[in-house]
């Protein structure tokens, strides 16, 4: 008795390991890196044109410290970079599945759809969490390397006309954060990639391809972008995001590729609505995974 009541939970969990490993496909690895060298690429440039000048952008010289850069990773993969990183990762895994027609034999083994979207969800939700580590860690280490090799100089008042020598200026302030900070970036970074996952598993359900899924996974977010400078800003998940992760306005288009923090975040507004549409939006899918046109390979 005691050896057939650990059967299911060994299923279980390697059902859920084996989640883990379809996601390690070439489009996911190319992604990743992708994602991760852009947001190293960015600190770098950053850093390098502005540290000679002692002007160096305070987002940018925080990240010598470990909890600034986990943070950092966590808004980078709640905006536009872990957007896309995320429709890739959920058209590899779900939007594959459905397009292949091996769909179907999933509920063969697991007739239940919720459990098996939620193994789609959850394997895509812990790939988007061991990104956000790698990519603090490698943001650390690279910001620590470029203060020992471009160390911010301070800024000077250039002599007026009366001679004497130039006056510092005192440097920018550096915006540190503390390890709570950095889990609370994190675990709201883990709320949008949610809401990111359940758009994307929708967009799979409706269309079962690919493209469909990068399409509907990315397509919203983008199209509505610049409805952010009308009076309809408060009512998008866009302003919603920058609501809850409190986005450094200096850094965004720089950084954080997006819209313009508002001056009085709001976070718990911001997160409650995102969990309402995430949770919509998960249902729906659901729904749609659900229905018997799943089952049927591509028109």
């Amino acid at each position: 008795m005691a050896g057939t009541r650990r059967r299911p939970a060994r299923a279980a969990g390697a059902a859920w390991a084996g989640e883990l490993r379809a996601l390690w496909t070439a489009p996911v690895w190319g992604a990743t890196a992708v994602a991760t060298a852009v947001a190293s690429g960015l600190v770098v440039r950053l850093w390098t044109a502005g540290a000679s000048y002692g002007v160096l952008d305070p987002s940018v010289s925080a990240l010598t410290s470990l909890p600034s850069a986990l943070r950092a990773a966590a808004w980078q993969s709640g905006t536009l970079l872990g957007l896309l990183l995320t429709a890739v990762v959920v058209a590899t895994g779900l939007g594959q599945t459905l397009e292949g027609g091996t769909w179907s034999a999933l509920r063969l083994f697991e007739n239940r759809v919720g459990v098996l979207w939620a193994r789609k969800a959850g394997a895509a939700l812990a790939l988007s969490l061991a990104v956000q580590i790698v990519t603090g860690v490698l943001l650390w280490l690279a910001t620590s390397a470029l203060a020992r090799l471009w160390p911010v100089r301070p800024r000077t008042i250039p002599p007026g006309f009366g001679g004497g020598t130039a006056a510092p200026v005192p440097p920018l302030p550096v915006e540190s954060a503390a390890w709570g900070q950095a889990a609370g970036a994190i675990a709201s970074a883990v709320l949008i990639q949610f809401l990111f996952v359940c758009l994307a598993g929708l967009g799979a359900a409706l269309l079962r391809s690919v493209i469909g899924t990068l399409a509907l996974g990315v397509g919203p977010l983008l199209v509505t972008a610049p409805l952010v400078l009308l009076p309809a800003a408060p009512f998008l998940p866009h302003r919603w995001i920058a609501d809850l992760l409190n986005l450094p306005s200096e850094a965004q288009y720089q950084l954080y590729f997006w819209n313009q923090a508002p001056t009085d975040p709001s976070p718990l507004t911001g997160g409650l609505a995102l969990a309402g549409v995430a949770a919509l939006a998960a249902v729906a899918a659901w729904a749609a995974l659900r229905s018997e046109r799943a089952l049927r390979p591509v028109d």
